[in-house]
């Protein structure tokens, strides 16, 4: 089961000794050069994989989505820390599939290791800080994947304007009753993913959210919102919840809903997508 536990506040960390904590990770994360984005480019951070959710697999599949975009770099977090309001000021695009709690596997600057350092808290109060000014006010766009949803954070579910609904069997999954005229999904019909793990939301506020497509569960028959999108402030954001394995991330049809989404949280025309292997 998810970890949905709450991370703590800012006057709870100094009470119980954050200055401890942050002399133990600036000197790493000081050493961190910030990627900053060059004229013409388009700069998408991404924070992927946990102990559930295979990170390489994620990595390589976004990667390769999104390498037929021109002048586009992908910057993946590899540790929590880094994960900055100075990384994320000049974003086009943030794309996270992390539930609550601390990295895992927690990163390390050192080529061999015996005993694995303590990961990094995510979804701090100066994540979010950081998250919802891009998106609010300067029109960073939002992609929240699969366990997103369970961040513990109800700021977080506020923001993406959804109630998660846990959904745990791994099984084959139909996507269906996709939008018609949404440019994420138009055109797209009802196609499988051999394995993943459904989960399902409530959405907040029906009037301003759109839902892109429903999932089936095969075995267990349920029937779920799967994909919605909203704006938010100057910026938007898309939920996906496909994504637990990289099954989902090879299928033509939910690579092309990716793609697509990625664009339209940017605020941009969607260019034509051609699966990769095509």
């Amino acid at each position: 089961m998810m970890n949905r536990e709450k991370s703590p506040s800012r006057r709870t960390a100094l009470k119980t000794g954050a200055a401890g904590l942050a002399a133990a990770v600036t000197p790493i994360a000081a050493k961190a050069a910030i990627p900053k984005k060059a004229p013409g480019e388009t700069k998408i951070v991404a924070v992927m994989g946990d102990y559930w959710h295979p990170a390489a697999s994620q990595e390589r599949h976004v990667r390769q989505i999104l390498s037929q975009g021109k002048n586009y770099t992908v910057h993946f977090v590899l540790a929590s820390r880094f994960l900055t309001a100075e990384l994320l000021s000049d974003a086009d695009l943030l794309i996270t599939a992390r539930y609550g709690g601390a990295d895992d596997p927690a990163w390390s600057p050192d080529p061999v290791i015996s005993e694995r350092p303590k990961g990094d808290r995510i979804w701090t109060d100066e994540h979010l800080d950081a998250i919802f000014d891009n998106v609010r006010n300067r029109g960073m766009g939002w992609m929240s994947i699969h366990c997103t949803i369970f961040s513990g954070r109800t700021e977080v579910e506020d923001f993406i304007g959804i109630e998660p609904i846990l959904h745990q069997e791994i099984q084959p999954v139909v996507i269906k009753d996709l939008h018609p005229t949404h440019p994420i999904t138009e055109g797209i019909g009802t196609f499988f993913i051999n394995l993943d793990e459904q989960f399902d939301v409530q959405i907040k506020d029906p009037e301003t959210t759109t839902v892109l497509f429903r999932s089936l569960a095969v075995h267990d028959k349920r029937d779920a919102v799967s994909g919605w999108c909203l704006d938010r402030g100057k910026g938007r954001v898309v939920g996906l919840l496909p994504g637990h394995y990289q099954w989902s991330y090879r299928v033509p049809e939910y690579q092309e809903i990716f793609w697509r989404a990625a664009h339209w949280a940017m605020q941009r025309e969607i260019p034509a997508f051609k699966a990769p292997g095509a």
